[in-house]
């Protein structure tokens, strides 16, 4: 089955949605990048997680103008201490959001879709830092007796390597028109 095929079913099954399926194949059109690029290795995230991404850059955002607010009133002498003491936390939990919004469509995201054969679907995307759950691993390898034989941290590495080199790591298992379909993506 061709890819244009495949894209206009999974928008017929609602698996994506008509702009995505739009977006799709219009990219197939394009002239592809080059695989060491990242772009290359971006994966369309759900909907849903691309609006959680912009609610907690954007809530960051107001959070750090209210506190900022607050903190230039108490500065200009208008206003007393109580405005310091609630700006400040403010200020820097809205910054924290701000950048947790910045970072987050960027990173590694771990993704995962499920439809099984009565239609139901699941769908679960996660941001997956690879270095830092690598480096967790070989903290607790001595201490963990099923891991001192493996080097599960290398291969994690290896992987994040992989996915910014732009080869994003795909498994894709479909049991045929009524079966279930599993689709894991890390990129």
């Amino acid at each position: 089955m061709s890819e244009r095929m495949q894209i206009l079913e999974m928008i017929e099954a609602g698996e994506i949605s008509a702009a995505e399926g739009a977006r799709r194949l219009e990219a197939m059109a394009e002239p592809a990048q080059p695989a060491h690029s990242p772009e290359a290795a971006r994966i369309a995230l759900p909907a849903w997680v691309r609006r959680i991404c912009q609610a907690v850059f954007w809530s960051g955002t107001t959070l750090t103008a209210g506190g900022a607010l607050l903190l230039t009133v108490f500065y200009a002498g208008k206003a007393g201490v109580g405005s310091a003491i609630c700006g400040w936390p403010l200020f820097v939990v809205g910054l924290l959001g701000l950048l947790l919004g910045l970072w987050l469509p960027n990173v590694t995201w771990f993704s995962l879709r499920v439809r099984e054969q009565d239609s139901q679907r699941i769908s679960l995307a996660l941001p997956l830092p690879l270095g830092p759950i690598a480096w967790i691993l070989r903290l607790v390898r001595p201490f963990v007796p099923q891991l001192q034989d493996m080097a599960v941290d290398e291969v994690i590495l290896a992987l994040r390597e992989e996915v910014r080199k732009g080869h994003p790591f795909v498994v894709d298992v479909d049991e045929g028109r009524n079966g279930e379909r599993v689709h894991v993506t890390i990129g």
